[in-house]
């Protein structure tokens, strides 16, 4: 399909360019029953070079089972037994193992996701991360996160990308 015509259909959809970040939140607790957890658990991305850890705004966790079955996809429940697999072979006592290394066990297990919000301008998301694997989640928060309106024009890679992308994954 030509960029003209995904552009077409977009704009025919009505979909926001982007999500605030309370739209945000509401599809986040609605549709995932995501739970609000402190910034402080994701301490660790101070020193992720991609994060701007000052402007974290919200993070979540999605723990519920039902949910989470919904969202991974056959390859990333296979790669969650893998770990289940490796960790159950690698035992750990509790005196040598961080919080930090139990909860990454948990994500890798698949036993729960977390997403991290940024705002740049406390109003939309700059930025994302999504902590666990969740093809399904991913689309859904490059979705909210989309992209300003006075980038959404016809030559802008970023907009044709994001049309693209929206086509690809059945948004539009």
């Amino acid at each position: 399909m030509r960029i003209e015509e995904l552009d077409q259909l977009f704009k025919k959809t009505k979909l926001p360019f982007r999500y605030s970040l309370e739209d945000a939140e509401k599809i986040l607790r609605d549709k995932y029953n995501a739970i609000e957890i402190d910034k402080e658990i994701v301490g660790s991305l101070k020193k992720d070079p991609l994060v701007e850890y000052d402007n974290i705004i919200k993070c979540y966790r999605v723990d519920d089972s039902k949910i989470l079955s919904a969202l991974f996809n056959d390859n990333e429940r296979s790669m969650h037994a893998e770990f289940r697999q490796i960790n159950a072979n690698e035992p750990i006592s509790n005196s040598e193992v961080t919080e930090s290394e139990l909860l990454w066990r948990d994500i890798q297990e698949g036993k729960f996701l977390q997403i991290v919000l940024e705002s740049a301008d406390r109003e939309y998301i700059s930025s994302f991360t999504l902590q666990g694997l969740s093809e399904k989640i991913l689309h859904e928060l490059i979705l909210i996160k989309g992209i300003p309106p006075e980038e959404g024009y016809i030559g802008n890679p970023a907009y044709e990308f994001f049309l693209d992308f929206l086509h690809k994954n059945d948004f539009i």
